[in-house]
């Protein structure tokens, strides 16, 4: 028979065996930083014939998107068609339209997830003949 003593012991060894594998260095661990997004410009021009379309690609983060018209040929009334979108590989799936951009109109939305976007810019039947109308807009997004 064993005695208490002995038996207190064969328990305790395999307690300080497995104790002695922990550390206490007091290690920090560092929390990682959450990454702030950056609000991203792009500005985009172009010129369009009577019933003429362009489109232009961008990449944008989850967040809010605004598209601006920041400039349409010489006339200050002039206006042309805008339209933002989804971009999926050849085809650009609308969201925002305003038939009738004039400088200063801006479509705002917001990408619910990163993707490609798409905006298209079309003459609405105000550019007449062989005359060409420019453009200028922005993207801002994230």
């Amino acid at each position: 028979m064993r005695s208490p003593l002995l038996r207190a012991l064969l328990l305790l060894v395999p307690l300080v065996i497995a104790a002695s594998g922990c550390s206490s260095n007091n290690e920090t661990v560092t929390t990682p930083t959450p990454t702030v997004p950056v609000l991203v410009t792009d500005t985009f021009a172009g010129a369009i014939s009577a019933g003429g379309v362009n489109y232009h690609l961008l990449s944008a983060q989850k967040g809010e998107v605004t598209t601006t018209m920041t400039g349409i040929g010489l006339d200050p009334n002039v206006t042309i068609g805008m339209s933002i979108g989804v971009y999926s590989l050849v085809s650009c799936t609308i969201v925002l339209d305003n038939p009738s951009a004039t400088i200063g109109t801006q479509l705002k939305g917001t990408a619910t997830a990163a993707n490609s976007l798409c905006v298209k810019v079309y003459d609405a039947g105000t550019v007449t003949g062989t005359n060409t109308l420019s453009y200028e807009l922005t993207v801002a997004h994230y």
